[in-house]
């Protein structure tokens, strides 16, 4: 018979990979959301709503340690001139 702490141990592992899985997906598709919008030549009061939202969501994941703060810099900062130049 398995120990009880092994068994807490893949419960503990079971709900960290749900939550890691929908923080990654969440921030996941916010940015597809803004690249869809730049590619459609939106409002660029909607873009600036979406790039506030994606980077929320980035920085949440990153808080939360499902992807390393330099990585969520990295994709912040990529986003961010996607944005500022089509704004320009």
């Amino acid at each position: 018979m398995a120990k009880k702490s092994s068994l807490k141990r893949a419960r503990q592992e079971l709900k960290r990979k749900m939550r890691n899985k929908r923080v990654k997906s969440t921030f996941k598709t916010a940015v597809k959301r803004l690249n869809f919008a730049l590619n459609e030549k939106r409002d660029k009061e909607e873009i600036k709503d979406l790039f506030k939202r994606v980077v929320s969501s980035i920085d949440k994941a990153s808080s939360k340690g499902v992807i390393h703060r330099n990585t969520a810099a990295r994709k912040k900062s990529q986003i961010a001139r996607k944005v500022n130049s089509y704004l320009m």
